[in-house]
């Protein structure tokens, strides 16, 4: 599979959109700029002040679990199958 399969917000993003992902593009930057999702800022860009926090959803076996993340330091393909919520 060459496009990640990706889930903000409640709904899939399209194929036109999660293929614009790029391996040296962070999460921040791919809601921000592909999708428009403005919610989420860029603060330090270190992780440190929480600005770009989202939560990741990601079913693991029969459950699943929430991890909140800072969006500025994940890379968007690492979301590949998860659920992100800004």
């Amino acid at each position: 599979r060459t496009v990640p399969i990706l889930f903000v917000n409640g709904e899939r993003v399209p194929h036109r959109l999660a293929s614009k992902a790029r391996p040296n593009q962070t999460l921040l930057s791919f809601l921000r700029d592909v999708m428009h999702l403005k919610g989420s800022k860029l603060g330090c860009a270190e992780g440190g002040c929480g600005a770009c926090t989202v939560m990741i959803s990601k079913g693991t076996g029969d459950e699943i679990k929430h991890y909140s993340v800072n969006a500025c330091l994940m890379p968007a393909l690492a979301a590949d199958g998860c659920h992100i919520t800004t």
